[in-house]
């Protein structure tokens, strides 16, 4: 299996929920396609993998400005439904990685 599942969407549940605006959403399914894309180069090191799950956070959680200037915000709904998301992708391309783990040994600003 080295492609993503073509029928799963990305980040559905925000985009039926109009309290989120469809261009942040894009910017976070972005963060969601580059890290499917860098999966697909099949990485040998699962610490690599933990890290760029990190970053992918991190560059999601910097959008909660965008957030509230667009009269909404990045909360907890959002947060999980990301999480949902990337535990579908290690999943589908069964990823040696346990994502509670990765987030738990992160620092988190």
């Amino acid at each position: 299996m080295d492609s993503f599942d073509d029928q799963y969407i990305l980040l559905e549940e925000l985009y039926e929920d109009s309290f989120y605006p469809d261009f942040l959403i894009d910017k976070i399914k972005y963060l969601l396609e580059d890290f499917i894309n860098f999966v697909e180069q099949k990485p040998k090191n699962m610490a690599d993998v933990g890290d760029k799950i990190y970053d992918l956070i991190q560059n999601a959680n910097s959008l909660q400005y965008e957030f509230l200037d667009n009269d909404s915000e990045y909360d907890n709904i959002a947060r999980e439904c990301l999480i949902r998301n990337l535990e579908y992708i290690i999943q589908w391309f069964h990823l040696p990685i346990n994502l509670e783990e990765v987030l738990a040994e992160r620092e988190w600003d």
